[in-house]
């Protein structure tokens, strides 16, 4: 798919409109399929450091991005050095409510990332505070409208192992609270660390309002892979291994796949949230095995590095993800 560039300037302007156009692509998209995906498929969040939170929607807007993720509902509206723009939804006036809303507003989609910290371990069975800040953040999806919002389920300083009955019964709640808003809630990938204990995990949520994010860069850790040394990591084999991981959990999780976080993998560290440029990531393969599981869902491109370069990382990425989803 050509990008449209007379459309692009004009909605961009100039600053926007300076960036490199989408480089020709000799890759082949997914082999032809009935599934369609949701026509906003392809979105990306808030996250560029240092950036206004209204710079950040903006420019998503002005790229042509139809869903977009709130990444930091522990942050500021304005622009803060080294950290993610973002809001405290209980408090901020209602003139910036209002005004959150009109900027999300163009969008077709809207998607939350719930806040993760480490002072705020809330599938510990003795912490308060953080599951009450974490059910703030929760009004504050149903506030925005979204449709889906992000959960870990081993925040920051906590071991799953040791709380799991609790994240359980936790996440079961909050996903019948999710349900009273009109959003569902998305646990994302990380921990449990193997395929067996992921599907256990969410067996026992056993919650309609509560599904998967695929995050496809948080496997790294999982026992599947435990066999690939470091030196190793860009052979052909271990990125292929990394990507029969990711392929797998889409065909063991089924329809409980509700939403997939996208970027790309330094090959040599396996570091992820890298923009596509390395093509670590087997997209091709990975949205044909999304048609053929009927996936309803987006693809949210978490991206992280020089805030510069946002701009042009994050508009080659919706190129080309848009030429893997169009067939």
């Amino acid at each position: 798919m050509m990008c449209n560039r007379r459309r692009f300037l004009a909605a961009a302007g100039w600053a926007i409109a300076t960036l490199p156009s989408c480089p020709p692509s000799g890759e082949t998209a997914t082999p032809e399929a009935s599934h369609e995906f949701v026509p906003y498929v392809v979105g990306a969040n808030t996250a560029i450091t240092g950036w206004d939170f209204f710079e950040a929607v903006n420019l998503l807007r002005d790229l042509g991005y139809r869903t977009i993720e709130v990444q930091n509902l522990i942050g500021a509206l304005d622009a803060t050095p080294g950290r993610f723009p973002g809001f405290r939804y209980d408090e901020i006036s209602r003139t910036a409510k209002d005004r959150i809303l009109s900027a999300l507003e163009p969008f077709d989609h809207v998607t939350v990332h719930l806040p993760y910290e480490d002072w705020m371990p809330y599938v510990d069975s003795d912490d308060h505070d953080g599951v009450a800040f974490l059910e703030t953040c929760l009004d504050a999806a149903g506030f925005l409208g979204a449709k889906v919002a992000v959960l870990h389920p081993q925040p920051k300083g906590t071991d799953l192992k040791m709380h799991w009955k609790t994240a359980v019964e936790r996440i079961r709640l909050w996903g019948a609270m999710a349900a009273d808003q009109g959003f569902q809630l998305a646990v994302e990938t990380s921990v449990p660390n193997s395929i067996p204990e992921l599907v256990r995990f969410h067996e026992e949520i056993n919650h309609d309002y509560v599904g998967i994010t695929l995050d496809v860069g948080h496997q790294a850790g999982f026992d599947e892979l435990a066999h690939i040394a470091k030196q190793d990591y860009t052979t052909p084999d271990a990125i292929r291994a990394y990507n029969d991981v990711n392929i797998a959990i889409v065909e063991a999780l089924g329809d409980k796949l509700i939403h997939l976080h996208t970027h790309d993998i330094e090959p040599a560290t396996w570091d992820e949230h890298k923009p596509l440029i390395h093509g670590f990531i087997d997209y091709p393969r990975l949205i044909s095995k999304l048609h053929e599981a009927r996936y309803s869902g987006v693809l949210v491109f978490e991206i992280g590095g020089d805030p510069a370069k946002m701009p042009g990382w994050l508009r080659e990425a919706k190129c080309k993800m848009d030429a893997y989803v169009a067939i």
